[in-house]
């Protein structure tokens, strides 16, 4: 009986040792197990938050390098400017290339011509008071398209930087003519029917 006492110690301290080293793997909170699911969860939400990050960025970057254009801004402008005349813009043109502005705004018979900083600053310019010709007051009355929302959609047409817009009567139709500079030509002209807002590139000739 002397003999056995040991090896059944010894015995004993083999099965503790074995189901020690079992339950290490699944104890509650074991940082480094491979079948730890909370690990495997933040990593998987860690790395879709990144991509989900990646892919806005990426996209908002391409959608302001697809337009030189800040319409937003445009819009102020013309907006701006009638309010300071009262009236109803209908021809807008690019200064300097410094986002001022040059608008034509029609108030009655009168044109009044108002000049509009990159701030929005609006301030009518006394010297020019013409009258608003009569090719320009019947495409007004035609119109249901106001002149920003005519060079939206003249930029949805063609990709580049807007330019200018006026009234134009082609064939016996009321259009606003919008130009564009783009990058493969110096400028492209756009006709924005001024009752359907339909645009279309302006042929040559």
């Amino acid at each position: 009986m002397k003999k056995m006492r040991p090896a059944l110690i010894a015995l004993t301290a083999t099965l503790a040792l074995a189901v020690t080293a079992c339950g290490s793997d699944d104890a509650p909170g074991n940082p480094t197990g491979s079948d730890n699911p909370t690990s495997e969860t933040s990593t998987s939400e860690a790395t879709s938050q990144t991509a989900s990050s990646t892919e806005t960025s990426t996209t908002s970057t391409t959608s302001s390098a697809t337009s030189g254009t800040d319409l937003d801004a445009i819009r102020a402008a013309i907006a701006a400017a009638e309010k300071k005349a009262g009236g109803t813009a209908y021809e807008i043109d690019d200064q300097d290339d410094d986002g001022s502005w040059e608008v034509e705004v029609a108030k009655g018979a009168k044109s009044i011509e108002v000049d509009v900083a990159a701030d929005a600053t609006a301030t009518i310019d006394d010297d020019d008071d013409d009258d608003v010709d009569e090719e320009d007051r019947a495409g007004l009355k035609a119109a249901t398209i106001d002149l920003a929302d005519a060079i939206d959609a003249a930029l949805q047409e063609v990709d580049g930087t807007f330019d200018d817009a006026e009234l134009e009567e082609e064939g016996g139709k009321h259009h606003w003519a919008v130009t564009i500079d783009t990058a493969s030509d110096d400028d492209v002209d756009v006709l924005v029917d001024v009752t359907t807002g339909k645009a279309t590139l302006e042929q040559d000739g």
